[in-house]
Order: C-alpha cells, then structure tokens, then sequence
C-alpha cells in the first residue's frame, strides 16, 4: 500500500472525491493509488494539493501491517 491512501483516508475522503478534486476519472485515481500506473507530473502536484501532502511522499510504500495503520490513522 502506498502512503497515498493513507493520505486520503486520514482527510475522510473517497476516491471519488480525490478524483473529482483532481480532475480526473475515478478509476484512473483508483489505478494510481494501487501503483498500476504512474501519475504525471501535474497529477502528482495536484494531488499533492488536494491531499495536503509533499507530493514526493504520495507514492512511497506506507508500513504494513493493520495494526500500525490503524495506529497512523486515529
């Protein structure tokens, strides 16, 4: 899992509104988010913006485990 989920459920926001803020289809965010695909430039800096997050961060891998990621997230 990559830190940019982390990221967005800590806003309380869904894929859809993450994908709506960044003008962008929901299924390509969702694609981004799994590390299908990589964002461009201007969907990493728009992203960054909306989730309020260094966009160098976004795409890094987030601890595994449940535990220490529901610990990040209260």
């Amino acid at each position: 899992m990559f830190k940019i989920k982390l990221f967005r459920m800590s806003k309380g926001l869904s894929q859809w509104e993450v994908s709506r803020d960044c003008e962008m289809s929901q299924g390509r965010y969702s694609m981004l988010e799994r590390g299908l695909i990589e964002p461009t430039q201007n969907e990493r800096k728009r992203l960054a913006q909306v989730l309020q997050a260094p966009a160098s961060s976004l795409f890094r891998l987030a601890i595994r485990g449940r535990r220490r990621i529901e610990k990040i997230l209260s």
